[in-house]
């Protein structure tokens, strides 16, 4: 451990994909400022923003299939032990005074507590889960049933495996007990008033909002200058943006009113393929969003945990496209909520995606929601808090 006069050694692990990476370029610089040594690991194809923000960085090992495989290995039962090995040779040399984990890798997250018994945090980009909302069960609601199957046998064989793979790791006895979380903090990059049964989270739940600072606000981005409201289409970093289809209804919705329509494609979709655009509609591969939704009168996006933040914290309605169960989840909360509308992906039209902008735009209530959301996570403390509470854990 850190004595007082030396930098304490915070290790930060995430998964390999925008947004796990996102949340914490920001917490990074924070704790490098204040005189911490971060090392961070994640995938090889995002080590680059992570030592930008200031960190040392390790790599995972690459499994089949780039960084994607990684994730998915990360957040597997078995697979997990593969990537890390590059991280247990580093921190064998080098052990941290605080270890923070994605959520989504909990169970390698234990392996490297057992290795290095330090305090230990969880990182969580998504909504929480505690005994009165479980984030897990909700998301399953939204994906069709598997077929029915004798459950106890398949559960005893994966309990079986799980063992032995941890048992290689030199994790043995109670299995329970190997991986109980109760001494782990949690870093939660959402507002508790967005969060579902957000009264009920302990004080082991630190709720930060979203984390946006000086890496996360780079960048600049103008409105063109006829003073027409603008609104911001995108479906995010994952594979889903490979939507032309998509793109081309909103393009459509707006080609023949005095708004400015700012579409940001990602790699799934080439600008090339959408031409001609209406004169009022700009494609890009990429844009720095907060730069764009401080001017924004509304958003459609998938409802990616990152993007609503981004929202949020610009205050700006959003009209939730889902692609998948979380974000299902995400847009349920943000109509509880008031803070938008959600569009099922398999009912966009051009007239679907322009009445419900329209409707977001020009609601004056949802305004005033929207803008108090916006407040909570100011309030929150963001990179600033999360900081706060990692560094509250060295030498305890």
């Amino acid at each position: 451990m850190a004595s007082r006069s030396e930098a304490p050694h915070v290790v930060l692990c995430t998964i390999p994909g925008y947004g796990h990476v996102t949340p914490v370029l920001d917490v990074i610089g924070e704790l490098v400022a204040r005189g911490a040594r971060v090392t961070a690991a994640t995938g090889a194809a995002f080590t680059g923003p992570l030592h930008d923000a200031g960190a040392s960085t390790v790599a995972y090992d690459e499994v089949a299939g780039g960084s994607h495989a990684v994730a998915e290995a990360l957040a597997g039962l078995t697979g997990f032990l593969e990537p890390l090995a590059p991280v247990r040779a580093r921190l064998a040399e080098d052990p941290p005074d605080v270890l923070a984990f994605d959520s989504v890798m909990w169970l390698g997250g234990r392996v490297l507590a057992h290795d290095h018994p330090a305090p230990t945090v969880q990182l969580s980009p998504c909504l929480a889960s505690n005994e009165h909302f479980s984030l897990p069960e909700r998301v399953a609601a939204h994906v069709p049933p598997a077929p029915a199957t004798d459950s106890a046998a398949p559960a005893a064989d994966a309990a079986g495996e799980l063992s032995a793979v941890l048992a290689s790791a030199g994790l043995t006895g109670d299995l329970g007990a190997l991986l109980s979380d109760a001494e782990d903090h949690k870093l939660v990059f959402v507002p508790r008033e967005f969060q579902f049964a957000g009264a009920t989270f302990d004080d082991r739940h630190t709720f930060v909002g979203p984390c946006l600072g000086p890496r996360r606000l780079a960048g600049a981005w103008e409105p063109p200058a006829d003073g027409n409201p603008v609104l911001l289409v995108s479906l995010g970093t994952s594979a889903f943006n490979d939507q032309p289809d998509f793109f081309r209804s909103c393009a459509a919705a707006f080609a023949d009113l005095p708004w400015n329509l700012v579409l940001t494609l990602g790699s799934g979709t080439d600008p090339a393929e959408l031409d001609p655009l209406p004169p009022n509609v700009r494609a890009h591969r990429w844009l720095p969003h907060p730069a764009v939704l401080r001017h924004a009168r509304a958003f459609v996006c998938p409802g990616g945990m990152g993007s609503i933040m981004e929202a949020l914290s610009c205050a700006t309605p959003m009209v939730v496209v889902p692609q998948h169960g979380e974000q299902e989840v995400n847009a349920e909360r943000v109509v509880e909520l008031g803070l938008g509308k959600r569009l099922p992906r398999a009912e966009v039209t051009p007239e679907a995606v322009r009445d419900l902008v329209l409707a977001v735009a020009t609601d004056p209530a949802m305004a005033e929601r929207v803008q108090r959301m916006s407040e909570h996570c100011a309030a929150a403390g963001g990179h600033h808090r999360a900081a706060d509470r990692i560094l509250s854990l060295v030498d305890r």
